[in-house]
């Protein structure tokens, strides 16, 4: 009897993972704006430079872009000339939380680029 109990009690929790990492998989990321600006600083500035553009981004007229942890993904918005994120550009496919933790805890407050070619660099470094 003792071995059922056993057999029932592994039984439920592989499903239960299971259905937990399923859910996780299919639900959609929850939609909300960024909650958090950040005044530019000069450790926002990637060292490495790169020329390809970023698939999905449109190019700014000026004031750069915001990178911000938007449903567990990293969302790119275009700022005003004053550093206000005004729209939401692209949604991509970089999990925040599988990044290192600096960079997952950067993008979680808000990370200002200030130039296109610093965003393309970041992505491409990023794995977009």
């Amino acid at each position: 009897m003792r071995k059922l109990w056993y057999c029932l009690f592994y039984g439920l929790c592989a499903f239960t993972i299971a259905f937990s990492l399923y859910w996780m998989a299919s639900a959609p990321p929850a939609r909300s704006g960024p909650s958090v600006q950040r005044a530019p600083s000069a450790s926002s500035q990637p060292s490495a430079r790169a020329g390809a553009p970023a698939p999905g981004v449109p190019e700014s007229a000026g004031g750069g872009y915001y990178l911000c942890d938007e449903g567990g993904r990293l969302a790119v918005y275009r700022c005003t000339d004053d550093g206000t994120p005004r729209e939401r550009l692209a949604l991509t496919d970089i999990y925040v939380n599988l990044l290192p933790e600096a960079d997952a805890v950067r993008y979680k407050s808000g990370y200002y680029v200030w130039t296109r070619q610093e965003l393309d660099t970041l992505l491409e470094d990023l794995g977009a």
